[in-house]
C-alpha cells in the first residue's frame, strides 16, 4: 500500500476499503489474520475503525462506527496492523487532510 493523502470532510461518515495483493512467498489471503486500524487526528485523538475481512480474504472494509463531527481539522494519520500468528506487520502510513464542512 502506498502512502496517500486524501481529503475528508469532518462530519461525513468514514469508510474505506483495501484490496490484498499477495506477494510471492507471502500470505495468500487474510483469512485468519487479525486486521486492526486506527486514525489519529491532528490533536492526537485516536479513532479505532471496525475492520471486516471479506470472504476469501482478498479485501478488507473499514468503517468508523461513530460520528466524525468532533475530529480535529488538520492532518490525520492512519495505518493498518496485521497480526498473523505471532507475526505483526503494518501498512505504510496514510494521511488524511481533515477539513470542515461548509453546510451545517
Amino acid at each position: 500500500m502506498s502512502c496517500n493523502t486524501v481529503t475528508f470532510k469532518r462530519g461525513s461518515s468514514f469508510s474505506a476499503s483495501m484490496v490484498w495483493n499477495p506477494e510471492p512467498g507471502g500470505i495468500a489471503n487474510l483469512v485468519g489474520v487479525t486486521v486492526q486500524s486506527t486514525i489519529i487526528d491532528a490533536q492526537q485523538n485516536e479513532y479505532d475503525l471496525t475492520a471486516t475481512v471479506a470472504v476469501g480474504g482478498l479485501s478488507v472494509a473499514f468503517v468508523y462506527p461513530g460520528s466524525t463531527a468532533a475530529w480535529a481539522i488538520g492532518t490525520a494519520k492512519w495505518d493498518i496492523k496485521f497480526l498473523n500468528g505471532g507475526t505483526v506487520f503494518y501498512s505504510e502510513t496514510m494521511r488524511i487532510d481533515l477539513i470542515g464542512q461548509v453546510t451545517a
